[in-house]
């Protein structure tokens, strides 16, 4: 599985650690390293309010000299495909191989778009599993990602790159996160194997653990034996950066989690099965929004 690391900007120089990367197009109008370069289009800047033109989209993906380059679209949960994705993707594929890319759509509307993008590519970009994950949705993030999976050859999956993502989505082909270095900046590091810690002074008011001295030394022993080739300063958030990017991109989460095992799980089901398990979901979630609006 191929893990892209997410970069903002040039404060965390994380193409140094030889990663293929990837960057908006809306925030770079060079590319100053010599890494694999995949380019997003900036689609959720849309849900924002924010306007994108094909026009500049195309423009900006002429001018940076990437490898692969992502579709503008419109992301939805449980509801309908926008159509516009459909003619924001022929527009583009008309001047750059872009990738398509399919959200959590209810089962019709995910057969109707890979129905749409399968005439033109064999990859797919499986795109909003994190807002949906947060909801307690993942159950319906996990069935999706299954569906796709044996629909087309190469499924890359948009901001699921830690190591503990890595295991639910095991059979991806590729996923990117910039993880690492919000971690960083919340004062966490990623502990081999365990995943976040904090390590920060302040008092913590969230969930995150606090990391025991026998994870630190954890830590130590892995950058030791992996030759991690910077300086290791827990305290500077830039330092927990490139910390963090080390360590999601060698090492593995290793403990037991009920949302890897339903991922095993739901890989052995029937398409039957997962179609009517994502119909079902996604029905109670739109009820649940129709209640709340």
């Amino acid at each position: 599985m191929k893990v892209i690391l997410g970069v903002p900007d040039t404060r965390i120089p994380v193409w140094e650690l030889n990663s293929a990367i990837m960057i908006n197009q809306r925030s770079w109008s060079k590319i100053p390293w010599d890494n694999e370069t995949w380019v997003d289009s900036g689609g959720y800047q849309i849900m924002k309010g924010e306007k994108i033109s094909l026009e500049e989209v195309v423009k900006k993906y002429q001018i940076l000299d990437g490898d692969q380059f992502m579709s503008l679209d419109i992301p939805s949960f449980c509801g309908q495909v926008n159509e516009i994705n459909f003619k924001n993707f022929e527009y583009l594929y008309e001047k750059i191989n872009v990738i398509p890319v399919i959200h959590a759509y209810d089962i019709d509307n995910i057969d109707k778009a890979l129905d749409f993008y399968k005439r033109y590519s064999d990859k797919i970009a499986y795109g909003g599993i994190v807002p949906p994950s947060l909801k307690g949705g993942r159950k319906i993030v996990t069935l999706i990602y299954h569906y796709l999976r044996r629909k087309v050859k190469y499924v890359h999956v948009l901001g699921a790159g830690s190591p503990f993502m890595r295991r639910i989505f095991f059979n991806a082909d590729s996923v990117d996160t910039a993880t690492y270095r919000i971690k960083a900046m919340n004062g966490l590091v990623l502990i081999p194997g365990k995943g976040e810690r904090y390590v920060g002074e302040r008092k913590i008011s969230w969930k995150a653990k606090r990391a025991t001295e026998e994870e630190i030394d954890r830590l130590y022993d892995f950058l030791d034996k992996t030759r991690f080739p910077y300086s290791i300063d827990l305290q500077n958030w830039k330092n927990r950066a490139i910390i963090n990017a080390w360590t999601l991109l060698y090492s593995e989460y290793e403990d037991e989690n009920y949302n890897i095992s339903y991922s095993v799980e739901v890989s052995k089901m029937g398409e039957d099965y997962l179609r009517s398990s994502i119909e079902d979901i996604c029905k109670k979630a739109q009820k649940i929004e129709l209640s709340s609006a």
